[in-house]
């Protein structure tokens, strides 16, 4: 049988596959860790009344050091007995060498391949057990999101706050946001009264902030807050009285100036090209610049209509598709999701999504392509319709002006 039907798998049917074949070896009571905080480990399962914890990787190439030391590291924090990473690729030297001295077990290409020959006599018959198993996730239904609410508020004696949601409920806060487009709609919808997280200790607003800028490598801005933490800005807000006072009260650099000037966005960019020898892309922008390239976005529509406007070139032309892919699952990981917008694409990704509608022709194309769950019509807000119209809008000016060339 072929293993590259396993390479094509997006990161989420590979995690359902890697639980099929951990059942096969005789693990049980396998369960999917928690969207974030989850330190490298996607699954826990227990084996002769031991405790493992696995990573699981998608591979285009070997798998080195990081994953089993991230691993490692889960192992400790769940108090595990065992470590595990699971991969379609095999494993470079230095980490075989590594999981070697902390026992760390390695489950490779070719251990895959013996497993799938064994077990599937065909590729026909593979893909029968993908479609049967269900490793592709559907559509959630509005009335399964309103009956595991239920059961977590009966459970409770009150309405669950979204950390409770996050820790407790079979689907996480997130997926609620996304279709009602924040938490407080959701309640509203039930005719629920808005519930407000009251009495959260110092020291877990804290926790939660450091958390995020030791996984972000840099101080978060308001808008990464809430997809990649347990708390939004605005909790922060409510108990320090602004977001920049909490900043200032951590010793932290502010990261966004309450008002900043077109020459001061334009000096910030000068000094990072400088810096970087070229003109930097958003990523770059973003790693190196005092003001995030989402503030660029919000004055100049996108990072591409900045440069443009200041005669330079933009630095993200001839992508290749395996890099577009391999963004587009490293920012979806990032905020723990199973499928993103193009409004979180644009806002925490390397490409605007615009990119990609280039490349594929529109975002759900995209999402097919590598086997996501599509964006329905049902669940667009009247903010992203208003984007997108704006967006057709500018290419097709471009393109009626022959500077589409430009891209």
């Amino acid at each position: 049988m072929e293993i590259s039907l396993i390479d094509k798998l997006s990161g989420f049917e590979f995690e359902g596959f890697v639980k099929k074949l951990l059942e096969d070896l005789g693990f049980r009571n396998i369960k999917n860790t928690k969207k974030s905080g989850d330190f490298g480990v996607d699954l826990i399962a227990e084996r002769n009344s031991k405790k493992y914890v696995i990573q699981t990787k998608r591979h285009n190439k070997e798998v080195g050091l990081k994953a089993v030391q991230e691993a490692f590291a889960g192992k400790q924090f769940y108090k595990a007995n065992f470590c595990m990473v699971v991969s379609n690729n095999e494993f470079t030297k230095a980490a075989i060498e590594l999981a070697a001295t902390c026992d760390c077990k390695l489950i490779g290409r070719k251990d895959i391949v013996k497993w799938l020959n064994k077990k599937f006599a065909s590729s026909e018959e593979f893909l029968d057990f993908i479609e049967q198993k269900e490793i592709k996730k559907f559509k959630i239904s509005t009335n399964q999101l309103v009956e595991e609410y239920k059961i977590l508020k009966n459970k409770l004696g009150r309405i669950p706050i979204i950390s409770e949601v996050d820790k407790c409920c079979k689907y996480s806060s997130s997926v609620y946001r996304k279709r009602w487009g924040s938490w407080n709609n959701f309640l509203r919808s039930l005719n629920e009264p808005i519930a407000f997280v009251k009495n959260i200790a110092k020291e877990d607003l804290i926790n939660n902030f450091l958390t995020i800028k030791q996984r972000l490598g840099k101080i978060p801005t308001r808008q990464e807050m809430r997809p990649l933490g347990k708390f939004s800005a605005s909790v922060y807000e409510r108990r320090f009285g602004s977001w920049n006072r909490f900043l200032t009260s951590m010793g932290e650099k502010l990261n966004k100036k309450q008002e900043i000037t077109k020459d001061e966005f334009i000096s910030d960019f000068v000094k990072v090209k400088q810096k970087i020898g070229h003109a930097p892309t958003a990523n770059e922008m973003k790693k190196y610049g005092t003001i995030a390239p989402t503030s660029y976005r919000r004055i100049w529509g996108s990072w591409t209509n900045f440069l443009k406007e200041h005669g330079e070139k933009h630095q993200e032309r001839n992508i290749s598709e395996e890099n577009l892919i391999k963004e587009y699952l490293r920012t979806k990981k990032l905020l723990r999701k199973d499928s993103l917008t193009q409004s979180e694409m644009d806002n925490f990704g390397k490409f605007s999504s615009s990119v990609y509608v280039r490349r594929f022709g529109n975002w759900n194309k995209f999402l097919r392509h590598i086997g996501d769950k599509v964006n329905r019509d049902t669940e667009i807000s009247e903010r992203d319709l208003i984007n997108d119209y704006h967006r057709r809008n500018f290419f097709a000016k471009l393109t009626s002006s022959g500077l589409h060339n430009y891209f």
